[in-house]
């Protein structure tokens, strides 16, 4: 009876040990994710001001002489910082929480697509440097998330697709629809996420594009085939899913 009760009091013992552990373990995290999330929401207006003007214009051309002015601020801090900030903050501890593993590419890949958004809003431009970059992070989900095949169907898939839409633009309006930037960077996230998250960037992404194209021919404050920069639907699509459905589509996965 005794050894009985001495089992159960150490079995309590480890167990509360064991929960202060954890409880310590998520408490670091979210400390960890919260200093990230400051860091790299501060730094999407600090590295957007900073990085050099030619950057942000096409190969040969000479950058206008604001852009290149250092006493001008391409992004404004307020509210963008402030915003940045609490939005990589909140995506930081609830990426850190469910796969610490994973939330550093993944926070990695978001950032850089948020200053491609950023540029792309802007300047119309999607810089090579960024693009390149992002496609470097591929090397933090090979393995545990991407097998080499996914990324090879990915890219394949993602150029497909933003090419199809660059076919019915040259198609439909006598011009392109996209920019060869936007086809290297669907092709870069094709990589990224594979054959199956590929499609639904692409998916959603057309989608928010064409609603708020409407949007703004409704309200008349674009003209019917005016161009529309594209990147940062790709970049809200790409949040999406990697926050809330890049674990959950295993059903379209090849299987190869």
């Amino acid at each position: 009876m005794h050894d009985a009760a001495g089992f159960g009091r150490v079995f309590l013992k480890e167990k509360n040990v064991e929960n202060a552990y954890e409880l310590s373990l998520t408490i670091v995290k979210t400390l960890a994710a919260i200093l990230a999330g400051v860091l790299l929401g501060n730094g999407i207006v600090y590295f957007f001001n900073k990085i050099p003007a030619e950057w942000m214009t096409e190969y040969g051309e000479e950058p206008p002489a604001e852009m290149k002015d250092p006493g001008i601020q391409r992004l404004k801090g307020y509210p963008a910082r402030y915003l940045f900030t609490m939005i990589f903050v909140s995506a930081a501890v609830w990426l850190v929480i469910r796969d610490v593993r994973s939330a550093v590419p993944i926070l990695a890949a978001l950032w850089l697509l948020t200053e491609i958004a950023v540029s792309d809003a802007k300047y119309r431009i999607i810089p090579d440097q960024w693009v390149i970059l992002l496609a470097v992070t591929t090397i933090g989900f090979l393995g545990k998330y991407l097998g080499w095949k996914d990324c090879l169907y990915g890219i394949l898939a993602g150029t497909a697709l933003i090419g199809s839409v660059a076919l019915v633009g040259r198609i439909c309006y006598r011009k392109m629809a996209v920019g060869m930037g936007d086809i290297k960077l669907f092709a870069v996230l094709g990589a990224l996420t594979g054959f199956q998250g590929i499609l639904f960037i692409f998916v959603l992404s057309t989608l928010l594009s064409a609603a708020h194209y409407v949007y703004l021919l409704a309200s008349g404050k674009r003209k019917k085939g005016a161009a529309v920069p594209y990147a940062p639907y790709a970049a809200i699509a790409c949040w999406a899913y990697w926050l809330f459905f890049w674990d959950k589509l295993s059903v379209l996965t090849l299987k190869l």
